[in-house]
């Protein structure tokens, strides 16, 4: 995942943790404009066909899940709300190799199954708004297989960080245990729906690491104008998410503060 200043790296979200806790391993820098650091698995293992036969089986547990029974209600009554924006474009961020370079099972199952929820509620939206959305995915360690993969199921793939100019109000972003960083480059332009940490996910953590207070101001915005929903968790796989929908008085109102020379 991304930090503001171009770095990424791996976040693991443990059981009973904070989110953006980074691992030691996977962190990038850009040099010359290159990333350097999160790099696609230099010996794949698994073919297109092999990802969308693994695929297919995540599919039919996702949809299974209680998790994705919940969350459908939660989108169809969200959705209906009166003057929602109308989302042409979604946009998936960080989830992660198919064919990760350590050969973890966990890493593969949960790129999967946050990327078939994703799909699944592209999928909601579309239907309820009877137009087709445009899907782009960014994960900075796909190998060229993941892209092929990627296409097949409808999902374009673009080089880190292009997807964090296409961000607007017609755009769902969706990232789950993102770098907070990650979070503040997607949001500066509010998007429609926002899908990630909660903001209390993160002023968690500020007591231990006070400079994060500089990145939340995107978040902390959405959190104080946006209708939120939690995500329903599965297995730790989805902790500490919640769904944000914008409103209409989000074009027009919003809290006052000491910029706007009012009194907080």
């Amino acid at each position: 995942m991304d930090t503001e200043d171009g770095d990424w790296s791996l976040v693991s979200h443990k059981r009973g943790r904070g989110c953006g806790q980074a691992q030691s391993q996977g962190r990038a820098k850009q040099v010359d404009g290159r990333l350097v650091g999160i790099q696609p698995n230099p010996n794949p293992e698994f073919t297109v066909s092999d990802m969308q036969k693994y695929h297919d089986a995540v599919r039919q547990d996702w949809h299974a899940s209680e998790c994705w029974q919940i969350l459908r209600e939660i989108l169809v009554a969200a959705s209906s709300a009166p003057n929602r924006p109308i989302i042409k474009r979604a946009i998936c961020l960080g989830p992660g190799s198919f064919d990760p370079a350590n050969g973890s099972f966990s890493m593969r199952r949960t790129a999967h199954m946050q990327t078939e929820a994703f799909c699944s509620i592209v999928d909601t939206l579309e239907s309820n708004a009877d137009q087709k959305i445009i899907r782009v995915v960014q994960e900075p360690g796909f190998t060229q297989a993941d892209k092929d993969f990627c296409s097949h199921i409808r999902l374009e793939a673009v080089e880190t960080p292009c997807a964090f100019s296409l961000v607007d109000e017609s755009t769902m972003v969706f990232g789950i245990h993102m770098e907070l960083g990650t979070y503040h480059r997607a949001l500066l332009a509010p998007p429609g729906i926002f899908i990630g940490a909660d903001l209390s996910e993160w002023e968690n953590l500020l007591a231990f690491n006070p400079a994060l207070e500089e990145l939340m101001a995107p978040l902390r915005e959405i959190d104080a104008t946006y209708d939120k929903h939690a995500f329903p968790d599965l297995n730790y796989m989805f902790s500490g998410t919640a769904i944000y929908f914008r409103g209409s008085q989000q074009a027009t109102e919003r809290p006052p503060t000491q910029a706007d020379g009012a009194l907080i």
